[in-house]
């Protein structure tokens, strides 16, 4: 499966990497660290070129599925000469960011479903996706496709206790190994939305404290609202989960507030839930396009 194979590779960059090392892998049209090697170091450059190597391999094999998958250069960077880039507006166009965020995390899933040993989920959502990429018009929506597939899939065959470790995995995957678990739940909470509304996987949000405990977050355009009585809650989950790794949550009381736009309310310090999708509160609004709040 290529679950399996994305993390054989992942594995062996692991293996390859030393926390202390000068050399870094990044993309030589941005400068900008990439997936599966962000935040890795190596000691030579062989090792790092090596990296670079298996790094071409990794997005090779996502394009096998999804044929806009970026290209990307991965060469070898000196960090002690200069710090790697940082992805911001001005280095990578809005459709990058889109783009390579979908396919990370997709990545990431796949990686986390040979993890927990769920092939039956695997194989399911890579049929999925398949089916559905036959009718789909804008080769854009592969990713966008193939994370539905994952998050349907999740959500339907699976239980808390699954979809707790897949989170964990993935999130784990697409942190940088030497990142400090140093945010407030109320800043992860703020961090997690930029960067969603950053990448375009959102076009607006908005974050205000719920009564007691918790936040309600107001989403606008959100990529994966669906009008089928529930929200696909994955990709959000995973973002939380990779700012807040030692802060338990919940997502719940997912609202349709018109067309693509929702509100949902995360709550810390409880049992998992919510990671994969959430109920909606309100059906009959899911239909309502001319809704304002």
């Amino acid at each position: 499966m290529v679950g399996s194979t994305l993390r054989d590779i992942r594995r062996h960059v692991d293996a390859l990497a030393a926390p202390e090392g000068p050399y870094a892998v990044v993309c030589g049209r941005t400068g900008c660290e990439l997936s599966p090697v962000a935040g890795l170091r190596f000691d030579d450059r062989d090792t790092a070129a090596e990296a670079a190597d298996v790094t071409a391999e990794y997005r090779a094999t996502l394009r096998q599925y999804d044929p806009q998958v970026p290209f990307y250069d991965p060469l070898v960077h000196d960090v002690e000469e200069s710090p790697p880039g940082v992805a911001t507006a001005g280095r990578a166009d809005e459709r990058l960011r889109y783009l390579s965020f979908c396919h990370d995390v997709a990545g990431a899933v796949l990686e986390a479903f040979s993890d927990a040993g769920l092939r039956e989920v695997e194989s399911a959502a890579m049929e999925t996706y398949l089916t559905l990429a036959e009718v789909v018009e804008d080769r854009d929506d592969f990713c966008l496709t193939m994370l539905w597939s994952m998050t349907s899939e999740l959500a339907h065959r699976t239980g808390r206790r699954d979809q707790t470790a897949v989170v964990a995995s993935a999130a784990s995957s697409l942190r940088a190994p030497d990142a400090a678990a140093t945010l407030r739940p109320d800043e992860g909470v703020e961090a997690t939305m930029t960067h969603l509304d950053r990448v375009g996987f959102v076009d607006g949000y908005r974050v205000a404290r719920a009564d007691g405990t918790g936040w309600r977050v107001t989403i606008d355009d959100y990529a994966l609202a669906e009008r089928t009585g529930r929200l696909p809650t994955l990709p959000i989950a995973i973002a939380l989960a990779r700012r807040l790794p030692e802060t338990p949550f919940r997502l719940a009381e997912a609202t349709p507030l018109g067309d693509r736009s929702w509100r949902l309310r995360v709550e810390p310090g409880r049992v998992p839930a919510g990671l994969a999708s959430v109920d909606a509160r309100d059906d009959e609004q899911l239909y309502d396009t001319d809704s304002e709040y």
